[in-house]
């Protein structure tokens, strides 16, 4: 649930995919039900309707007549919802919105026929941030032996590493230990088994909750007669533009690029992603074609679900793909996107130009590192990619 947005070299300094915390697996185990300190899911958490605040919408836009915000917020988070509350009051007191308990991935068993408990990393391998150092020393048995991530270079005052780039070779540096004297040289290469066969990761309690909470909220939106925002309680209107000279957005930003992108989007978009980070159209990985939107741009393949709008036609297109669930809830909308399977597009603020990475009308408040959800994917510390031993 927790929105990244990290940096990134080929680019606006951004890293191309969230990083994630690791734990691969080999086999998929498939985990008790019976689980002591576990409780039992027999149905679903209900949605908790005595937290519904309507809102004046007669002084809304026409576009945004009738759109209402499910808040996601674990009961144990009171502090949480009592911040978002706040915000949405004070930024956008036209939107009605309403408290949904989410399920607690700590406190549940979540049903494996709706969430897998292991994904692989083949579908995302082409989207991610999957290249590594490796040793390069041809002829000898640590040739291609991982080093680290790209991006978890030693820092130039680290006391144990140096690392210099070659100034000749592209993606080439020379590494000492400044410890035993050793120096050997290292290159960056795409982590392939990444993508053939894949890495299977085991999914964190906090990721099968959220893929949950979502996937329950979808059953919500399915049932409605129009669009749906969907907001994690982390969600923030007012941060800092893209473009500094903009200075901060807020939300009367947030209400008139809204209004502008529901405006400009075509008649048969199915998601709206008002924060994301990725691949989408200005900037995308695969995908050619042009797209010229002022307000909206095609996504190919983003991430964040800390605020997006659904329509109920996109609700039950993925709960009829997600059954189960084989993905983290983020990575599963991203690869139906890039597929052609799912509609989708990201909603832009004035200064999200093609070089930025991560943007959108709605970001992450920053809770100090205050995460319900650590992640999965081992593409970034994972640990099979350590320093040699030397």
């Amino acid at each position: 649930m927790q929105q990244q947005q990290e940096q990134k070299s080929q680019s606006g300094g951004r890293s191309r995919s969230p990083r994630r915390s690791t734990e691969v697996v080999n086999e998929v185990v498939t985990p008790s039900k019976s689980t002591q300190g576990v409780q039992e899911l027999a149905t679903p958490p209900k949605v908790h309707h005595s937290l519904s605040v309507p809102a004046p919408q007669a002084a809304a836009a026409v576009e945004l007549q009738g759109l209402k915000a499910y808040v996601v917020n674990l009961d144990r988070r009171a502090d949480r919802w009592a911040r978002c509350e706040a915000m949405l009051q004070k930024e956008t007191p036209w939107l009605e919105y309403e408290r949904f308990s989410a399920s607690d991935g700590s406190m549940m068993a979540i049903p494996e026929d709706e969430i897998c408990m292991v994904w692989n990393t083949r579908r995302k391998a082409n989207y991610g941030d999957y290249d590594e150092w490796v040793c390069d020393a041809p002829g000898t048995p640590r040739d291609c032996v991982p080093w680290r991530w790209k991006g978890q270079e030693p820092a130039d005052d680290d006391k144990e590493w140096s690392f210099v780039m070659d100034e000749k070779i592209c993606d080439a540096a020379l590494v000492t230990n400044s410890v035993t004297k050793e120096t050997f040289r290292v290159k960056k290469v795409f982590a392939e088994r990444y993508r053939t066969p894949g890495q299977d990761q085991r999914m964190s309690a906090g990721e099968c909750g959220c893929a949950h909470s979502h996937r329950r909220l979808w059953e919500v939106v399915a049932q409605r007669e129009q669009p749906t925002m969907i907001l994690e309680d982390d969600v923030q209107f007012s941060f800092e533009a893209s473009e500094p000279m903009l200075g901060w957005n807020d939300g009367g930003v947030f209400t008139e690029r809204l209004t502008l992108a529901l405006r400009e989007a075509p008649r048969d978009w199915e998601v709206l992603y008002l924060g994301w980070s990725g691949w989408r159209g200005g900037n995308y990985c695969i995908l050619e074609e042009k797209c010229l939107g002022k307000a909206v741009r095609k996504a190919e393949y983003v991430w964040t679900t800390v605020a997006y709008i659904m329509t109920p036609q996109a609700a039950r297109k993925l709960l009829a793909l997600a059954r189960p669930m084989d993905q983290p809830v983020d990575e599963f909308m991203a690869w139906e996107a890039s597929q052609g399977r799912l509609k989708s597009f990201v909603v832009t603020s004035e200064g999200d130009g093609d070089d930025v990475w991560a943007g959108g009308i709605a970001s992450q408040n920053d809770f100090l590192g205050d995460s319900d959800i650590p992640k999965s994917d081992g593409g970034m510390q994972g640990d099979d990619c350590t320093s040699f031993a030397v």
